[in-house]
Parts: structure tokens; C-alpha cells; sequence
């Protein structure tokens, strides 16, 4: 018995770890992200700046004042749009959003599977957060077209498992 439940101890940990694994990936896949279309935004622009005027045809072209402390010379300007372009700004705000989500998952989850929650609740849960997660981030990026209330079903979703893993946590270590 006791070996048994060792071993779903073993199993609750290392789906864990593949689960926090799979959304630092996410994570470190949306800096890709951002990088891959300021790159290309700069070319694109730049490339139009040398079609219609001859006297910036060199300049370098940024998607917000953050970027500016990176490029060196007083040809760097800011991207016509206004603060950026708008596919940045939706990276930027997924991330924002992953740091306030995920990262609160990763280090109440531990504390959580400490206390001895059922396993095939925990089997669900897991792989919940990070699917919900994966599913919201592809929305605010607008990969996935779908009502804009699917975002809000998605966001509550993630805050009720973490409230219900740290209700639980706090629970079970005050008492």
C-alpha cells in the first residue's frame, strides 16, 4: 500500500515537472516570437523608408523606446504606428500575463501536491492549467479567432485552479 502510493507521489511529481517544463517552453517561445517580428518589421520599414525618402534610408526602426538603448546613432526612430506594432504589444501582453499566471502555478503547485491531494485530481489539473494556458496565450496573440469571451473563460479558469491549489495548501498547513 504504502509502495503504491509512493509510486503516485513519483508519477503526481514528474507530471509536474513535464507540465512547468511545457509552459517555460511557452514562455521562452514567445520572446522568440517577439524578436522574429521586430526583426522583420525593421526590414520591412526600413526597406520603405529607402522607397519613399532617400534621407532615411538607412535608419534604424524600433517598436519601443525599450529597444532604443540596444542601437547606437541618432537614425533610430520610433515605428510610425505609435508604440509599437500591434503583434509586439499582444506578445508583450501575453508574457505579462504568463508572468502573473504561470509563475504563481510553478511555485504554489509544489506546496500544493505536498499535501496529499487526490491523484486523478491532480492528473487533471496539471495538464488543465498548462492546456488553458497554451489555449489563452494563443488567443491573445490572435492565432485562434474565436469569441473575445473565451479569453475571460480561459483567465477565470486558470485563477480558480490557482485559488483552489492555494485555498487548499493554506488549509491543510494552518490546521
Amino acid at each position: 500500500m504504502e509502495n503504491n502510493l509512493a509510486n503516485e507521489m513519483k508519477e503526481l511529481w514528474i507530471v509536474y515537472a513535464w507540465w512547468s517544463c511545457v509552459l517555460v517552453l511557452k514562455m521562452n517561445a514567445l520572446t522568440w516570437f517577439t524578436g522574429r517580428i521586430r526583426v522583420a518589421r525593421r526590414v520591412k520599414w526600413i526597406f520603405i523608408s529607402i522607397l519613399r525618402v532617400v534621407l532615411i534610408d538607412f535608419s534604424q526602426v524600433i517598436h519601443s523606446e525599450e529597444d532604443k538603448i540596444w542601437l547606437e546613432g541618432s537614425d533610430v526612430i520610433l515605428c510610425p504606428t505609435g508604440g509599437g506594432h500591434e503583434d509586439v504589444d499582444r506578445i508583450r501582453s501575453a508574457h505579462q500575463y504568463d508572468l502573473a499566471t504561470v509563475l504563481p502555478y510553478l511555485l504554489i503547485t509544489p506546496i500544493w501536491l505536498t499535501t496529499s491531494p487526490l491523484f486523478p485530481l491532480v492528473r487533471m489539473i496539471l495538464p488543465g492549467f498548462a492546456i488553458i494556458s497554451i489555449s489563452h496565450t494563443l488567443l491573445q496573440m490572435k492565432i485562434v479567432n474565436v469569441h473575445r469571451y473565451c479569453g475571460t473563460i480561459l483567465s477565470l479558469s486558470e485563477l480558480c485552479i490557482l485559488i483552489y491549489m492555494s485555498a487548499v495548501s493554506a488549509f491543510y498547513y494552518a490546521f
